[in-house]
């Protein structure tokens, strides 16, 4: 009877947390410092397939500026490590500066936020607000493009993914993600070259981790902050084997929270990218519905700089898009409260290259088309072409 009755309390105390989690009230687990601290401890089995990153953002008026702190294969087993620093600046009426410093060495602590690549890095200034420092120079300028930012957090941190997700085509590969700052009072200096400007803006922090082929899952990704309305958003839809998606809310110091078939996403227009050949998705709808609340949100890039993280054939490398995006939408509860937004915020787009996409068989060549966003959806077409001939047309 005993063992009865501690069976029977387990499984109500599961199903409370289990409707905790599923529920649009109240985000399914707290976080704390040491959430955001460096994670990595080898096993000796999959370490070559370690990734974490650090993803902070700010906007400023007419300046938006993205920093990611990359830990990819910290023990080099792969011979492709990537301990890296990237960072994107975009000006309005300016070509945007980027630029990756790679590295062959880091320091972490796994106690509180904190994390160094050379000249860049984070930690904690006085908590919970984060230095956000560093250095790389423009690829295509080479000056030097240095940041110094504090961040102050105006809304609480959440777990997106708590628990470890399969979310690639590798058997047992996992991530967890944070939300470590949905929205943060941003201020410091952003300097291009020789002109400094000083930033006092709204920002956005998320950390990622987990062991994963980090060219596997397609990500999309986007946030927005009004913080005179005290409203946050932080949406991703992780597209692998299988689907994972989240999507977070604070409105009013009220956590609402939206899981995988509660979200979906429908992608409306497509642009092709000169530098690098590629098509993304440049504007989409997204609906969610926990029975609670319920979403319409429109997201709408303005502006969008290609980063990748190359890697030898037969890998395919890595290609990200970091963007300026406008987010609108409708948040309504069950009891029939309405709040609206529009408001510039940020997005970004994830997904694999092939270094070699066009095959040859002879004369024939394979070309793969695969849809944004449907991984599963892929169509093939063979072209019979005439490589000594140099403008040819096929009708598929």
């Amino acid at each position: 009877m005993i063992c009865y009755r501690h069976h029977a309390l387990l499984t109500a105390i599961m199903i409370v947390i289990v409707a905790f989690f599923l529920s649009g009230m109240g985000w399914a687990v707290d976080a704390s410092p040491k959430d955001d601290a460096y994670h990595y401890m080898p096993n000796g089995v999959d370490d070559q397939l370690y990734n974490e990153w650090w993803y902070f953002n700010v906007a400023d008026n007419d300046t938006q500026f993205q920093v990611v702190y990359l830990l990819s294969d910290p023990d080099n087993i792969s011979s492709a490590r990537k301990i890296q620093v990237q960072a994107v600046a975009m000006q309005d009426d300016r070509p945007y500066a980027m630029g990756v410093h790679q590295s062959r060495g880091y320091g972490g602590d796994r106690n509180s936020p904190m994390f160094d690549i050379d000249k860049s890095g984070f930690s904690t200034e006085e908590e919970p607000n984060l230095r956000v420092r560093g250095e790389v120079e423009d690829r295509a300028t080479g000056d030097p493009i240095r940041w110094d930012l504090v961040y102050q957090p105006t809304a609480r941190p959440w777990f997106a993914i708590p628990v470890q997700v399969h979310i690639g085509h590798l058997k047992g590969d996992w991530m967890k993600w944070l939300v470590y700052m949905p929205s943060a009072q941003v201020t410091g200096t952003l300097t291009i070259g020789n002109i400094t400007k000083s930033l006092q803006g709204i920002g956005y922090h998320e950390h990622a981790w987990g062991r994963f082929a980090l060219s596997d899952p397609q990500i999309i990704r986007a946030s927005v902050s009004v913080p005179l309305d005290g409203f946050c958003l932080a949406f991703a839809e992780i597209s692998g084997e299988q689907r994972a998606a989240f999507l977070g809310i604070e409105k009013d110091g009220k956590s609402i929270a939206f899981r995988d078939m509660q979200i979906k996403i429908n992608y409306s227009n497509y642009s092709f990218d000169n530098k690098t050949a590629a098509v993304f998705p440049d504007a989409y709808h997204v609906l969610a519905d926990n029975g609670d609340y319920s979403l319409d949100l429109e997201v709408d890039v303005q502006k969008s700089a290609a980063t990748t993280l190359d890697y030898q054939p037969p890998l395919p490398s890595v290609l990200i898009f970091q963007q300026v995006s406008i987010l609108q939408g409708t948040l309504k509860s069950k009891s029939g409260e309405k709040f609206s937004f529009q408001k510039q915020g940020f997005s970004a787009f994830t997904m694999a290259i092939h270094n070699a996409p066009w095959v040859a068989e002879g004369d024939r060549m394979k070309l793969e088309m695969r849809e944004p966003g449907k991984a599963n959806s892929t169509a093939a077409a063979f072209l019979s072409i005439n490589l000594s001939e140099g403008w040819q047309e096929v009708n598929l």
